[in-house]
């Protein structure tokens, strides 16, 4: 592998140019492939991104044996195929949100991850954003007092979210598993391991349109999530402490926060980037270089969890 880990990307999805823009700024990886289950989709898509190989098939770029490491974008029902493919292949894989679709399926990817010494994780840029740094160090210290109540909020009525294979039951759509990753990591990293979570949620014709979420932390903080595609609402993250609040408007991609006291802004935190991706990115890389199996930060057996809790809500809802 060397010094350069060479990725494939399998997918020609939305998200797949700001991950290219973004693994350019870790200077420690490249995209030499991608693959689209269309010959002429990968062909455009490579030349737009100036990428040098490009497949007609998923198969076809795991077969390739000059490339270290892929990144699977692909609809959320491949996920756990396809990871597993491609571990069995002797890739390091990175996979977008949500991990995988069954607790199960998370811990297998892991043990065969394990066994076979090669990188696994899932996709999470909001514990590495720079403002976020800034923020639990202000948490750390109390400097505006203990966190006692967060409040998430997500919402969209167009895009790519809202249509195609996203309101099929069978391919892994709904609102909770495109929203849960981003909340379960963050209200664990900013206030401590979830110890239960309930909620409730709307139904259009076949997965849920609406849904809020209520968790508490095993340091006693509450965190909810709102998530709509039905109306927009300020998008962002409210922590609540006892001597303040920390406002960060869109959350899931921050690049900046207000703290109040007494409802008189304090400070305001700045941290423009231009590829939110590039930080996990480099954490990423930088623990396939370095020979580990998972991220600290982000590791498999948090994501196993955090679907075992979607898991469970959607029983509830069956009911």
């Amino acid at each position: 592998m060397g010094n350069i880990i060479r990725f494939g990307i399998l997918s020609c999805a939305s998200i797949v140019p700001r991950f290219v823009k973004g693994l350019e700024l870790t200077e420690t990886a490249e995209v030499t492939a991608i693959a689209s289950r269309s010959f002429e989709r990968a062909r455009r898509t490579a030349a737009e991104l100036a990428i040098g190989n490009f497949y007609a098939g998923y198969e076809e770029l795991l077969a390739d044996a000059e490339i270290d490491a892929v990144y699977i974008p692909l609809i959320n029902s491949l996920h756990y195929p396809y990871a597993k493919k491609a571990l069995e292949a002797g890739k390091h894989v990175i996979m977008e949100k949500p991990f995988v679709l069954h607790r199960e399926e998370a811990e297998e990817l892991a043990a065969l991850a394990e066994k076979k010494n090669l990188f696994i994780t899932e996709a999470v840029k909001t514990p590495f954003l720079p403002v976020y740094r800034e923020v639990k160090k202000i948490l750390d210290e109390e400097t505006y007092g203990k966190i006692q109540f967060m409040e998430f909020r997500q919402s969209y009525t167009s895009g790519p979210y809202i249509s195609g294979w996203n309101k099929e039951k069978k391919a892994g759509g709904g609102v909770l598993y495109g929203n849960e990753a981003y909340f379960f990591h963050m209200a664990e990293f900013l206030a401590g391991r979830i110890v239960s979570c309930t909620g409730s949620a709307t139904f259009g014709e076949e997965v849920e349109d609406q849904c809020v979420l209520s968790a508490v932390t095993e340091n006693n903080v509450m965190a909810t999530l709102f998530v709509s595609t039905q109306v927009l609402f300020n998008n962002g993250l409210i922590i609540h402490l006892d001597k303040g609040r920390i406002e960060i408007p869109d959350y899931w991609k921050a690049s900046e926060a207000y703290i109040y006291q007494n409802n008189e802004l304090k400070e305001h935190l700045s941290f423009p980037h231009q590829y939110e991706f590039q930080y996990e990115l480099a954490h990423y890389c930088k623990c396939i270089l370095e020979g580990k199996t998972g991220s600290p930060v982000t590791p498999v057996e948090n994501s196993a969890r955090y679907i075992h809790w979607c898991e469970k809500l959607y029983r509830s809802w069956e009911k």
